[in-house]
């Protein structure tokens, strides 16, 4: 397994700071933009990220690749937007849309030129999307460990399960949890029949405070 630190920021300030620091230590990160409709809670957005990059309060490294965790309703003005931030030099990885909102992952990949994901909240089965997708397309999905909206909400250990059934439909491509890993939880994951192939990492991280190089020692271990 490894490790994708989470960011969900809620000023410009603690995004560049989160940004620079958290490029120190890892090639891949991943951003939530949550807009208040899809889930209760109002993050840094596209547009506000592209701001502090123009205006130099952040340094994006080239090496990094970002994520977007897209917790929108509507998120084709967010995909035009991470377009231009690529054109900024930032490093675009996979973008997750939720599941919920049904979206064609072939079309908008194709129009976007993007790698497109799917974001599954834990209201959502996989059987249903199974019927839904061809899943053999989808380069990335990625399941909720919690209630999502804010971090530190509490972990669902039940939620693992759907790793084993996208194993059990013959998915291939990238599996990833989101929501409530840390110390109690990463036994929990790792004792699981099937295993997620990323461990996308919040609050644990961004508020560990004078723990923070000792708990990316251990994070670093499971990799």
């Amino acid at each position: 397994m490894q490790v994708i630190p989470t960011l969900l920021t809620t000023t410009e300030e603690q995004c560049a700071d989160e940004i620079s620091l958290f490029q120190k230590y890892f090639d891949r990160i991943q951003l939530d933009i949550a807009d208040g409709k899809l889930v209760p809670n109002v993050t840094t957005q596209i547009d506000q990220i592209e701001k502090i990059i123009l205006e130099n309060k952040v340094s994006i490294s080239k090496k990094v690749s970002y994520d977007f965790h897209l917790m929108v309703h509507d998120y084709n003005p967010d995909l035009k937007k991470i377009i231009k931030l690529n054109q900024l030099g930032v490093t675009v990885g996979t973008v997750l849309i939720n599941a919920a909102l049904h979206p064609d992952i072939e079309d908008l990949t194709s129009q976007y030129e993007l790698t497109i994901g799917l974001d599954v909240f834990p209201q959502v089965q996989i059987d249903d999307l199974a019927l839904e997708y061809n899943l053999l397309k989808i380069p990335a999905i990625q399941i909720m460990t919690v209630n999502p909206g804010f971090q530190g909400s509490p972990f669902m250990p039940d939620m693992l399960i759907k790793i084993e059934q996208l194993s059990k439909n013959n998915y291939r491509g990238q599996t990833m949890i989101d929501g409530g890993v840390n110390d109690s939880t990463i036994s929990v994951i790792e004792n699981a029949k099937n295993k997620p192939d990323f461990l996308c990492i919040g609050s644990y991280l961004t508020k560990a405070g004078d723990d923070f190089e000792s708990r990316i020692e251990k994070l670093k271990r499971l990799e």
